[in-house]
């Protein structure tokens, strides 16, 4: 194989691309993927990519077109990236919610992948969808989901990025949909102790119902977590399970013929 001018400008938009998947997806994006391990994934396989993509129709000509194709490949993969982690997110302030609510969330604990403080159940909550992600082959449909966009949107083709953002944006809310679904029966339970609590105190005003509920709260809530657990469990596999339509949107929002 020759190497050319044009064949490394494709090589370098391909590996854009895939810089922007890299640096915000689920498990590639964490710390603990070391970042030689990134590089070394994100140039072989832009290596290897090289022989299925075709080529652009209208090579940039100019400087300014080669640095605004460089940005829309990145903004793509950037997009495509955050898509999957927004799942993610939201499993991890399913936690957040548990917590608050249980009273747990001044027991927190540093979490080395993203730098910042996170209580026990959140933390927990993170790492058993991290796992099942790898579980369900998610890191397979990252690279997956990476191929099929080079087919609806191949370089240098015209891209809606309006109609992109505007998706992305809406697909934002599903991180509260997602933190209520599944933190629904710790909240669920703590509101009924909440509301004994408040006629408790309306019966013996004397007793400490604020103290009490700090007693109370932790270990009701662990119980029905760990009582929930399977159910938890395979919520969490449904949401990471509706990765590929959620991908599949986006592309389609994302090309210009799909919007006309």
């Amino acid at each position: 194989m020759i190497i050319t001018t044009q064949i490394i400008v494709v090589f370098l938009l391909i590996m854009t691309r895939m810089i922007g998947v890299v640096v915000t997806a689920p498990v590639f994006s964490r710390k603990e993927f070391f970042t030689l391990g990134k590089l070394a994934l994100t140039f072989w396989t832009s290596a290897l990519l090289i022989y299925v993509i075709p080529a652009p129709l209208t090579p940039p000509d100019t400087g300014l077109q080669f640095i605004l194709m460089f940005i829309t490949e990145f903004m793509i993969g950037v997009m495509m990236g955050f898509i999957m982690d927004i799942f993610i997110t939201g499993i991890e302030f399913a936690g957040s919610l548990m917590d608050t609510q249980a009273g747990l969330s001044v027991s927190a604990m540093l979490d080395p992948s993203s730098g910042r403080s996170l209580p026990l159940l959140s933390l927990l909550l993170k790492w058993t969808a991290t796992m099942l992600f790898l579980s369900i082959n998610g890191h397979h449909l990252v690279l997956s989901a990476l191929m099929e966009s080079y087919r609806l949107l191949p370089i240098g083709s015209p891209i809606n990025f309006a109609r992109g953002a505007l998706y992305v944006v809406s697909t934002g809310t599903d991180i509260f949909m997602i933190g209520i679904q599944l933190a629904a029966p710790i909240m669920l339970v703590v509101f009924m102790i909440d509301f004994g609590f408040g006629m408790l105190n309306k019966v013996a005003e004397q007793v400490n119902v604020f103290q009490l509920g700090f007693q109370i709260k932790p270990i009701v809530s662990l119980t029905v977590f760990l009582a929930t657990v399977p159910g938890l469990l395979g919520g969490v596999y449904r949401i990471l399970d509706l990765l590929t339509g959620k991908l599949m949107k986006l592309l389609f929002y994302l090309s210009v013929a799909g919007n006309g």
